[in-house]
């Protein structure tokens, strides 16, 4: 009886995923704003068959001169789908694969954090709200922010983590702490940032509690550290190899600019639900409410928090290891988790610019409506304190199954897409055509910096180029007479034979960029990439060569890269010590 009571719970977080996602089981795919996910895909699964890992440089994008996507872009989702697609799905079904398992993750990860304070029927009301929130909706099926959807993962885990070391400390915990802060890191950096300016409050207030404070601060840093340490391939040459791409001057400029993004007040209660896009004002072809629910059950939750706490103010004379203190804990944290929640909803508004203008890096997110993964977050706890906050069986029941009610009603519907592509197909979604052009035309903020830059019809800079440059090969002869032969080419990799009558100038249809290497006859080679594109050329003396052109490592790629190869080998060997001692015993 007792374990069928414990799989209920994750019985209907199965059950409320599928609903979500319904739309996934049509043919084809939905479109989105961020209407890349399968050609990434695509283009990350030929990188790791050539041999590249990590992955860095995809071909294809950057209207067919490739660049050094995943040296920017974190991996973590596109690992995910391509280990999907290994077992025999296709790139479509399993970037829908990953979408729905973003969602089903996200659920067990709000019951397990929330089922430590709340107990099981206030978990599964938390883990319900954190999955349909509005806002999960958007990123789902009108952003299709595959990465951001997946973010929702790691955020609970990482205050469970942080909450058993507070309350056991033990450095196990301190490990997975490490562990989901680095995963959280090479899902979505962007979210990374602005989290680490919520994690040291939420840290303060398990300080002000804690028994052993110089311990449990120890090991919270010690965390951090290694979860640096372990994502370290990612961040290290991401930050180091930003300056040259085109990032600062396309992505903090024009319409990316942060401060024409803030959302009015009004708009975090409510706003007609649209697929457009973020604009100034209040013009906003999209919503981004927190969700009435979200709000007065937050709201309902700290005034039951506030009363308790008054009148149980003998609480705090009590026993350090009393369960009268773990409720006083709980009371706490929740307006901690409360403050929380206002502060992340104030972070999307105008009010908050100073801040933004403060900590510079936030610049990076664009928009300052991403804190809303943060009040759904925040929001859903509470809204398991607040059943929990109720006492009575009877009335736990009760209400919850009618809160259930009226989240799954209205909010169901925005879990649905615009429009619907049955006709997309894996090999229409993949052509040369659309990854060189349409695909390539909505990013190319990595290409390297010095490319020639225009301005579009909507004001803002894009790359001058039209279609009729996409190069049909990847290697020509700009000036001088050869003959090339054995031509042989992969994402990172392009090897030939060159037989040249004089002096030959050589053009590789190839982005230049850090790491980018010519050999003729295993000599290294200058590369001149003085052109509108920064494309990479050379020269090759009379006679018969043997030319490969490979992307390589640079020496902060390669020490990162041993950064991290390091920490997993560490943790490996402390998970084998830690098997062999419970074995032993």
């Amino acid at each position: 009886m007792i374990n069928n009571l414990k799989i209920i719970p994750i019985v209907c977080i199965v059950l409320l995923t599928v609903f979500a996602s319904l739309p996934f089981l049509k043919p084809g795919l939905y479109t989105m704003h961020d209407d890349q996910q399968v050609a990434r895909l695509f283009l990350f699964d030929q990188a790791l068959k050539a041999g590249q890992f990590p992955v860095r440089w995809v071909d294809g994008l950057g209207f067919g001169f490739g660049y050094p996507l995943f040296v920017f872009y974190p991996p973590i989702v596109y690992i995910v789908a391509e280990i999907f697609h290994l077992v025999g799905f296709g790139f479509i079904s399993s970037v829908k694969l990953t979408f729905f398992f973003s969602i089903f993750l996200s659920g067990i990860a709000m019951y397990v954090l929330t089922k430590e304070f709340f107990g099981r029927f206030a978990a599964l009301i938390s883990a319900l709200f954190y999955m349909y929130v509005p806002y999960r909706a958007l990123d789902i099926y009108v952003r299709g922010a595959i990465a951001e959807s997946f973010s929702f993962v790691w955020l609970p885990l990482i205050l469970w983590s942080f909450f058993k070391l507070f309350e056991t400390n033990d450095r196990k915990y301190a490990l997975f702490s490490g562990i989901f802060l680095a995963l959280l890191m090479i899902t979505h950096n962007l979210i990374f940032l602005p989290f680490m300016l919520i994690l040291p409050l939420y840290l303060t207030f398990l300080f002000w509690q804690s028994g052993n404070k110089k311990k449990f601060t120890v090991y919270c840093i010690l965390s951090i550290i290694y979860s640096l340490f372990l994502s370290a391939f990612f961040w290290i040459p991401a930050l180091m190899e930003k300056k040259f791409t085109l990032v600062d001057q396309l992505l903090l400029v024009n319409l990316a600019d942060y401060r024409i993004h803030f959302v009015h007040p009004k708009q975090l209660w409510n706003w007609p639900w649209g697929f457009g896009g973020s604009a100034a004002g209040l013009v906003d072809g999209i919503s981004f409410k927190i969700g009435k629910l979200h709000i007065l059950v937050s709201v309902a939750a700290i005034f039951l928090a506030i009363l308790l706490l008054l009148k149980n103010k003998k609480l705090s004379r009590l026993s350090i290891v009393s369960p009268e203190r773990s409720r006083r804990v709980t009371y706490h944290l929740s307006l901690i988790t409360f403050g929380l929640f206002i502060f992340s909803a104030f972070m999307t508004t105008f009010y908050s610019k100073f801040i933004w203008e403060m900590v510079k890096p936030l610049a990076y997110l664009q928009f300052p409506w991403r804190f809303l993964t943060f009040t759904a977050l925040f929001s859903s706890f509470l809204a398991g304190a607040f059943i929990y906050f109720l006492r009575l069986t009877v009335l736990k029941l009760t209400i919850g199954i009618i809160l259930i009610f009226l989240l799954i009603v209205p909010n169901l519907k925005l879990f649905k897409p615009q429009y619907y592509r049955t006709n997309l197909t894996n090999q229409s979604a993949t052509t040369k055509e659309v990854i060189n052009w349409d695909v390539s035309n909505t990013s190319f903020e990595y290409i390297p910096k010095g490319a020639q830059l225009t301005v579009g019809q909507s004001g803002t800079s894009i790359i001058d180029i039209d279609k009729s440059q996409i190069p049909e090969q990847k290697i020509e002869v700009l000036s001088g007479t050869a003959q090339i032969d054995h031509l042989e080419s992969s994402p990172s990799k392009i090897s030939m034979n060159i037989s040249a009558a004089g002096l030959v100038q050589i053009k590789a249809n190839v982005f230049d960029f850090p790491g980018w290497s010519v050999l003729v006859d295993n000599q290294p080679t200058r590369i001149n990439s003085n052109n509108n594109l920064k494309l990479v050329t050379f020269n090759v003396p009379t006679g018969d060569h043997k030319v490969v052109v490979e992307f390589k490592n640079t020496a902060t790629r390669f020490w990162a890269n041993l950064i991290s190869l390091f920490s997993i080998l560490l943790l490996s060997i402390l998970i084998v010590y830690k098997w062999r001692i419970q074995r032993a015993n």
